[in-house]
């Protein structure tokens, strides 16, 4: 028998394949079902890393499906509120130069 993680660590497995999957609950639907994010590695320890991240990422955001964004909405707050602060100004200029360009033009509609 496997070993039971903690309420609220995620969800930790090998595929057939031999990736590494992962999911973590980030809100709940109107109806009550768990709203999930998944995520995938090719180790366990890489995946566990990616796994803690996301939940320091979403720590505090309970999402319903009524708060659905748009992807611009979301990399704004995300430049803003996660990585200033945390990175060089320079680097954070230039990934709003590469959100900019890049991603808003052709993504930054979509929802997410």
């Amino acid at each position: 028998m496997g070993k039971r993680r903690p309420s609220g660590d995620g969800m930790v497995r090998m595929r057939e394949d031999g990736r590494w999957e992962g999911r973590i609950v980030v809100g709940h639907k109107a109806n009550g079902d768990s709203i999930f994010l998944y995520f995938s590695a090719g180790s366990q320890r890489e995946l566990m890393r990616k796994l803690h991240w996301e939940q320091e990422v979403y720590q505090g955001v309970y999402l319903t499906e009524e708060c659905r964004i748009t992807l611009a909405e979301w990399l704004d707050r995300w430049l803003e509120t996660y990585m200033e602060g945390t990175v060089r100004a320079s680097a954070l200029r230039g990934m709003w130069h590469d959100v900019e360009r890049h991603i808003m033009p052709r993504l930054g509609e979509k929802i997410i």
